[in-house]
């Protein structure tokens, strides 16, 4: 039996030698599966952000209300990340041709963690932060679009989302109700 476990174990063990020498070895082993380690982690990260991750990279939704508190027409917003990523938006006021009425470009960040819609004013949801007017509010039907060009943080690989659309708003029923709840 003594000698079955004696040959089992010269299999899976190193001859011990000095207690130097097997240290320098498993430093030397450990190194190496390190840097190999810190080599392809990146490279993995950016050929499944590249091929398989979730497209697109941010997803919104918008709608154009109208609520008794404020007489303008607000936004109700929400945009959701797969990942954490920096993204350039493109918010667009378009007629009910499709016509472009006005824009406005800026950049935010976005994660990956859950949120609700919130409920924006015109003002609050074209501002670019760089002090310049929002769009004026159209008289006639019209909608507001965005889009993102998207870049993750961890791996840099970009992606656009495809522009999402509000339905069409109809200004004049929105003053005719309004005006019909004023006493």
């Amino acid at each position: 039996m003594k000698n079955i476990q004696t040959a089992h174990t010269k299999v899976f063990r190193a001859e011990k030698t000095t207690r130097n020498r097997d240290d320098f070895k498993v430093l030397v082993a450990g190194s190496l599966i390190m840097i190999m380690m810190l080599l392809t982690f990146p490279l993995i990260g950016r050929v499944y952000d590249s091929t398989l991750a979730t497209r697109p990279f941010v997803t919104a939704t918008v709608e154009v209300v109208q609520t008794d508190d404020y007489i303008l027409p607000m936004i109700l917003y929400d945009a959701d990340a797969t990942q954490l990523v920096t993204a350039r938006w493109i918010r667009i006021v378009r007629d009910g041709d499709n016509s472009r009425l006005g824009t406005r470009r800026g950049e935010s960040d976005y994660s990956a963690k859950e949120d609700n819609p919130r409920l924006w004013t015109w003002e609050a949801f074209f501002n670019d932060g760089t002090g310049i007017a929002a769009p004026p509010i159209p008289t006639q039907p019209f909608k507001v679009c965005i889009s993102y060009v998207s870049t993750t943080v961890d791996t840099g690989i970009s992606d656009e989302t495809p522009e999402t659309c509000s339905k069409i708003f109809y200004p004049e029923l929105a003053d005719d109700s309004i005006m019909g709840s004023i006493p």
